[in-house]
């Protein structure tokens, strides 16, 4: 593998990795299970659980990033510090872990992963699963907040005609064309690039190649030379694909946390169909 592959990848670890990293020192590793029961019947060794809704922050129709000091308080009840390697994974198509990766992008936190394929992986490689529960010690934690990750409906509507900007839409194409809608309005933001998130993985679940990744962004004009915003419902999706392009090492991708839940809920948004 090449320095430039290494440092791509830095953010996706595969099963063997992490079992190899195992009980190293400053490693957190969090099971996002959709159902906490799953978590009890078997999971990685030393993983504490973490519940999706504690991640996120309602907000009328929408839902919202913790801020600096949601995060860290929630952080800190997991036994984090800045200082922590955390290594995320899930039963849900990487859609938790991604969601928890962007949160902690947020929040400043230099050392993320994501593990490639989830529970899932972790198994078809025949490594151990536990029932117990560890013990935490909770932690002071001190965000160094990145307001550059999150952007807001009115940022959005003042660069709609700047072509500096790709707008990634993360939904399933009946939603970005209308014909389904969670929102008082259906459709999508102008001029915004429809790209499903299951794209990203393999029918077992882990991500496709690099390559094949950057080439069906290439091809759909989502470049790096552009500031991307990516966005879904309630970035659950969004989140997804921003965690993509930062494996990618697209240098400014942005996330619309409120997303399509607030856009589509509000009359004062142009919408596409």
């Amino acid at each position: 593998m090449t320095l430039l592959a290494i440092v791509l990848t830095a953010i996706l670890l595969d099963a063997p990795t992490l079992h190899a990293q195992r009980g190293a020192p400053e490693l957190r590793v969090v099971d996002m299970a959709e159902d906490a029961a799953d978590y009890r019947r078997g999971h990685i060794p030393g993983a504490v659980h973490l519940g999706f809704d504690r991640t996120r922050v309602a907000v009328g129709h929408a839902y919202r990033v913790p801020t600096p000091e949601e995060g860290a308080r929630l952080l800190g009840a997991l036994g984090i510090t800045p200082d922590t390697r955390v290594v995320i994974y899930d039963d849900a198509g990487s859609l938790n872990a991604a969601w928890f990766f962007y949160v902690l992008e947020t929040l400043g936190h230099p050392r993320a992963a994501v593990l490639d394929g989830g529970i899932a992986a972790w198994r078809r490689a025949g490594f151990p699963l536990v029932t117990d529960t560890p013990a935490i010690t909770p932690a002071s934690y001190r965000a160094a907040p990145r307001p550059d990750r999150v952007t807001t409906a009115e940022w959005i509507r003042e660069r709609l005609h700047d072509r500096s900007v790709a707008l990634l839409d993360a939904r399933s194409p009946p939603e970005y064309a209308g014909t389904k809608r969670y929102a008082k309005r259906g459709g999508h933001i102008p001029g915004a690039i429809n790209v499903e998130w299951q794209r990203h993985l393999r029918p077992d679940g882990t991500f496709r190649a690099i390559d094949e990744l950057r080439a069906f962004y290439t091809r759909a004009g989502v470049t790096p030379d552009r500031t991307v915003v990516t966005y879904c419902q309630t970035h659950h999706r969004g989140a997804h694909s921003y965690f993509v392009l930062r494996l990618l090492g697209y240098p400014r991708v942005v996330g619309y946390d409120r997303s399509w839940a607030e856009w589509g809920n509000r009359e004062d948004l142009p919408v596409s169909r």
